[in-house]
């Protein structure tokens, strides 16, 4: 697949910002069901100029409005890392990272970060989500960076903090709740 430079929509923070956009270059292109299972959504993820990971949602075949604004990876694991450890994921946990935005386009990374396997329902419990396999989500990742740069090599990986929960691999069994 060949990629795609797309600017990022990306809000200055100050009148003194330049108002060019960063670039984002587009490594994976996928599609998933919506959380319902109702509509397609496309997501792309892409690398930003320092090659760090982004994500956005790209297209829905349903008729729920979303943002496509770009957010980086580390914002995701952010979000996620400091959801209560005592609670299951929800989309809940996304909500800050579109604040001001449509409330579909947390649900719907959501279900792009199950269909990568970053997050897995918990057995069970419909719309309750536990973290998934995120290394080998981040091995893919590092290929497919590999293969988008000129050198072949790959830039800086992507790396879950060390600590966190994203850097959980196993499925936790459900409690009886």
């Amino acid at each position: 697949m060949a990629s795609k430079t797309v600017p990022a929509k990306k809000k200055p923070t100050s009148s003194t910002t330049s108002n060019k956009e960063p670039a984002i270059t587009i490594i994976k292109k996928a599609t998933c069901k919506s959380l319902n299972g109702s509509a397609t959504l496309t997501y792309h993820i892409g690398l930003d100029d320092s090659s760090a990971l982004c994500w956005r949602i790209h297209a829905n075949s349903g008729n729920g409005m979303f943002s496509r604004e770009w957010v980086a990876f580390k914002d995701i694991q952010q979000a996620l890392d400091t959801w209560s450890k005592d609670h299951p994921i929800v989309s809940m946990a996304l909500y800050p990272l579109f604040s001001g935005k449509s409330v579909n386009t947390p649900s719907f990374l959501l279900a792009s970060l199950v269909n990568e396997g970053i997050l897995q329902q918990v057995p069970g419990k419909k719309r309750h989500y536990q973290l998934g396999d995120v290394k080998s989500f981040l091995a893919e990742m590092d290929k497919l960076k590999a293969s988008h740069t000129k050198s072949g090599k790959a830039p800086a990986k992507a790396k879950a903090k060390a600590g966190t929960r994203m850097t959980k691999a196993k499925a936790k069994p459900a409690t009886g709740k």
